[in-house]
């Protein structure tokens, strides 16, 4: 079996991947998560062919391969297809992409034929609110909670389409009324968002190596009742959007930057700009996959919430 998960909404596209992983507490289980910046063609070879020492089903999990190998030289990964039509049938490969991939690509179309796909992107632009209206209310029966349309707006107006946040949000909105419907006065009493301005600073201080700042800010986000989810999406939204605008500068005026990434506070896309200057592509792209790799980890269990949050500095 081979499985293909991509798009932004990493959110959605996690809960998939719990899905196919399943119970990570056998001791039976064999579960191996490649990261593409340190693996090699032959490397990938030599992965896909070896057995599992369980004698048990064998999943390999890959973490943004496919847009490595879509953007490498035309000599490079010319076997990748073939590898994956002859791997052994124990082994089950799982394509985590970060982003959506081009998959009409001719490096991968041969493998795009055997995939069995599963595209997740967050809604923007028009149409956007009722999208994530219509998710909220499909979450209710999972937390078993009802809200108000008032409460749904004021969830939405405050969080937007973050759905990992309001899924935590929904969580602690179902514990705190457990029997009774969420009303927008809930919504404000509950509900604290992120600042923008305090997002932008830790990603400064974080660049800069600022690690007493760093881990005060993240602190402060902690004593407000903000889990790690909370503060890796909303640093990965941040991250995605000056990578975004990195890409556009040369190419696009500043208000039809501004236009495209949909940011409509001028102070927030200011700060977007400047950060999008200050710091190299690169520099932007390495924090962001390790921000996954933080994440990815608490989710399949080799790390708790505790532990990444004492890494986060250091690590990013």
């Amino acid at each position: 079996m081979i499985k293909l998960i991509h798009g932004d909404d990493e959110f959605s596209s996690k809960e998939i991947l719990n899905k196919f992983t399943g119970d990570k507490t056998k001791i039976e289980s064999d579960i191996n998560i490649i990261y593409s910046n340190s693996l090699s063609e032959s490397g990938f070879n030599e992965l896909v062919n070896t057995m599992s020492l369980f004698g048990e089903n064998r999943k390999l999990i890959f973490i943004d391969l496919l847009t490595k190998i879509i953007s490498s030289k035309n000599e490079q990964w010319k076997e990748f297809n073939e590898v994956c039509i002859n791997k052994p049938s124990m082994n089950e490969l799982i394509f985590f992409e970060s982003k959506e991939i081009n998959v009409t690509s001719n490096k991968i179309k041969k493998f795009m034929e055997l995939a069995e796909v599963h595209l997740n992107n967050l809604p923007t632009g028009r149409g956007s609110w009722d999208k994530i209206r219509n998710w909220i209310l499909s979450r209710q029966n999972i937390h078993q909670i009802e809200l108000s349309n008032e409460a749904v707006n004021k969830l939405i107006e405050l969080i937007g389409n973050n759905y990992r946040y309001i899924d935590n949000e929904l969580i602690k909105l179902s514990n705190f009324k457990p029997e009774e419907r969420i009303e927008q006065s809930d919504i404000e009493i509950m509900v604290s968002g992120i600042k923008e301005s305090s997002i932008f600073e830790l990603i400064d201080s974080l660049l800069e190596k600022n690690i007493f700042r760093s881990n005060q800010l993240i602190n402060e986000f902690i004593d407000n009742g903000q889990s790690f989810f909370n503060i890796e999406q909303m640093l990965a939204r941040q991250l995605r959007l000056i990578i975004i605008v990195q890409d556009l500068l040369g190419k696009n005026n500043n208000k039809e930057i501004q236009n495209k990434i949909q940011i409509k506070s001028n102070f927030a896309f200011n700060k977007i700009l400047d950060q999008a200057q200050k710091f190299s592509s690169n520099r932007m792209r390495s924090m962001l996959q390790n921000l996954l790799k933080l994440d990815i980890g608490i989710k399949i269990g080799d790390k708790s919430e505790k532990e990444i949050l004492k890494q986060l500095v250091h690590i990013l």
